[in-house]
């Protein structure tokens, strides 16, 4: 499917990243594994080919996040559920807490902006 693109970030752990890569090779999604250096960046911009060609933020942009989040652009219905379930269910992609679906709203956002948002979403939950 055109249009599928699934972008993650602050995968430390070679094994989990390996067995996430893994999953959506099988599934034929492609993705792209952000540099904390490109976090400043608008998430659409970070959809597109010919990463890291931007200029670099102020340092102060270039913290690290607090967890592990992943981006689902152009997945939808079925196959999202589909893709959520091969996640959760294969121990070595571990728990990656941080989930969400790039939307017309969001995708003008950086990471940090939207790595905040999932966090407020999460307490709200508690």
């Amino acid at each position: 499917m055109s249009g599928e693109k699934v972008l993650l970030f602050n995968f430390k752990e070679e094994a989990q990243l390996k067995a996430v890569r893994t999953i959506l090779f099988l599934i034929q999604i492609p993705e792209r594994l952000v540099q904390k250096e490109e976090y400043g960046r608008p998430l659409k911009e970070l959809l597109e080919e010919g990463e890291g060609n931007w200029p670099a933020k102020a340092n102060h942009m270039m913290r690290e996040l607090d967890g592990q989040m992943i981006v689902f652009a152009g997945i939808q219905g079925d196959r999202l559920d589909s893709l959520l379930s091969l996640l959760r269910s294969n121990p070595a992609c571990g728990s990656i807490p941080y989930k969400a679906v790039l939307t017309e709203i969001n995708q003008n956002w950086n990471t940090y902006v939207l790595f905040e948002e999932l966090k407020r979403e999460h307490e709200a939950m508690r």
